[in-house]
């Protein structure tokens, strides 16, 4: 994808497409190599050593690593077909000219960073690919070129999650590898998975990091979605799952990680009436929806496999309808040149697709059936017996609140987007393709729930 830099119009289309579909079909053809081996097996393939460090550089293929992998290249091949018509001239709210090509090449090294963030066997890769995904993050928020400061918050933020990493790189030396985490004392346990889960909330944007993420909403809304559904945003919460999978840090930690994320997700709830811009208002839900993942990691702190498995559902299923949620709103973009809910009116005739695919997912984002984090969600509050103390009840009621006020929120905007007054029909456009890219996601997001809840079943402790 970084050749494309220089290309523009149908030509970086069509190279994109054809870059991003060649890597879905390879994915889905290792998915069913490995699902014909057995979900319980795990490959290491070690490719570089580093002295002292052991290793640098290798994969780890397994049930966790093959779904988020596939996850999060299927999702990265929609939204650049979706980008095929949003990124042009043709958008009233963002119209591009030129640069299709350096967009595609940007989101190219954004997508093959996290695709071996997601495979990688130890913490010196992941900081080194978690640079390379600040290095794009900086250049596509700021891709319209009037975020300048918005994209620097962010890639400062997001090496900070750099220098956190190194430091525990530092404190465990040749350990540094997932499969040697689980030898090393608990003394030092506890000190580096300290330091782990603040470079995992530096990438989620979680508490004390949380605004970089809605200013990060700047940049084009296909980079947006995928930052926000399969690629550093999610990929915190991965990280630190896969340092517990392997770690086993005990119960230590436990109420740092569930404290932190409880205060987080009850000011996300503030947050959300005081939006009036889609895309912010799908930012502060990003950070709650990633929050529930980490309440599930803490249930496995206690020593409980499940929270791992809930955490992987509940990142699966989030991808699918928050990548909707964006579709929905980058459409009103496209066709209305806003995507401020009090300028948009009367989607259901007006814009019928965008208008369900805007209902589905704002709606499942509050944990609405059909689409799946009603499922991930209903989960997370049936196992709550594997928390602690108080937590029994405070992490499911603030999972289940949140829920509540954001649904609440959703309510009061849907009447006039939905029944008011329409745009005159002169003036709005839309595109099949982008519509075609919201119907298969939908179709995606409801299936998706049945299929993959099997599979998490087998993940489990390593160490």
């Amino acid at each position: 994808m970084l050749l494309l830099y220089r290309t523009e119009g149908r030509v970086a289309d069509s190279a994109a497409v054809a870059i991003t579909g060649l890597s879905l079909l390879l994915n889905g053809y290792g998915l069913y190599l490995f699902f014909q081996g057995g979900l319980e097996k795990v490959y290491h393939y070690a490719y570089i050593a580093g002295g002292n460090l052991g290793e640098v550089f290798g994969f780890s293929v397994d049930v966790a690593s093959v779904l988020m992998g596939f996850v999060s290249i299927l999702t990265g091949f929609l939204l650049v077909l979706y980008a095929v018509d949003y990124m042009g001239p043709s958008n009233r709210g963002f119209p591009l000219e030129a640069g299709k090509g350096r967009f595609y090449a940007l989101l190219g090294l954004l997508m093959g960073s996290s695709m071996v963030f997601i495979y990688g066997t130890n913490l010196v890769q992941f900081l080194v690919f978690l640079e390379l995904m600040a290095i794009s993050l900086l250049y596509l928020v700021d891709f319209y070129g009037d975020a300048r400061n918005k994209a620097l918050k962010g890639f400062l933020v997001l090496n900070l999650g750099v220098l956190l990493l190194l430091i525990a790189v530092a404190v465990l030396g040749g350990n540094q590898e997932l499969a040697r985490m689980g030898a090393i004392s608990q003394s030092t346990k506890d000190v580096t998975f300290a330091i782990l889960t603040f470079a995992a909330f530096a990438m989620s944007s979680q508490l004390f990091f949380y605004s970089w993420l809605p200013d990060s909403t700047a940049g084009p809304i296909p980079a947006s979605a995928y930052i926000h559904t399969a690629s550093i945003v999610p990929l915190g919460s991965f990280m630190l799952f896969r340092v517990i999978q392997y770690m086993d840090p005990g119960r230590n930690e436990f109420w740092l990680l569930g404290a932190l994320t409880v205060a987080l997700i009850l000011l996300m709830m503030v947050y959300y009436p005081l939006q009036r811009d889609g895309k912010k208002l799908i930012a502060y839900s990003t950070i709650a929806q990633t929050g529930v993942a980490y309440i599930t990691l803490a249930y496995a702190l206690a020593g409980h496999q499940v929270g791992l498995q809930i955490a992987v559902y509940q990142v699966v299923n989030h991808a699918f309808v928050k990548a909707l949620a964006f579709m929905s709103v980058g459409t009103f973009a496209y066709a209305l040149g806003t995507t401020n809910f009090e300028g948009i009116r009367g989607i259901r005739h007006s814009l019928p697709w965008a208008s369900v695919a805007w209902f589905l997912s704002f709606f499942g984002l509050a944990g609405v059936l059909p689409l799946g984090l009603f499922f991930s969600k209903v989960l997370t509050v049936m196992v709550t017996h594997h928390a602690l103390g108080v937590a029994s009840w405070l992490f499911p009621g603030v999972v289940l609140f949140d829920g509540a006020v954001f649904l609440i929120v959703i309510i009061l905007w849907f009447r006039e987007m939905f029944f008011g007054e329409p745009h005159p029909s002169t003036g709005i456009h839309s595109s099949k393709l982008m519509d075609i890219a919201m119907l298969v996601l939908i179709f995606i997001g409801i299936v998706a729930p049945w299929v993959t809840l099997d599979v998490v079943t087998k993940i489990g402790f390593m160490g």
